[in-house]
């Protein structure tokens, strides 16, 4: 069985969001204070950001689209966060 888990910032458009392939039914919106850590955590790869952080994952969460499979299972993660200036990636 597949997982997959999709992150986006709130001010990603809708037309981006289609654009990409993203559904409708996005799991869960990229809050501004966040790190890869609480990504992952919240991904159900870590029990806590604290062990995602000891892990690796304190990093700054990348900008624009990025996926990856994670930990065991391989849970595709999908991150589609704000460019650099805010703008989304069709200006």
């Amino acid at each position: 069985m597949e997982t997959e888990r999709d992150f986006v910032h709130p001010s990603i458009t809708d037309g981006d969001l289609e654009m990409l392939g993203f559904d409708e039914n996005i799991n869960t919106l990229i809050e501004d204070h966040w790190t890869m850590a609480h990504i992952m955590h919240s991904a159900g790869i870590f029990s806590s950001v604290g062990q995602a952080r000891k892990n690796g994952w304190n990093m700054p969460i990348p900008t624009g689209f990025w996926q990856k499979r994670i930990g065991k299972k391989k849970t595709l993660i999908s991150i589609f966060n704000k460019t650099f200036d805010g703008m989304s990636i069709r200006g």
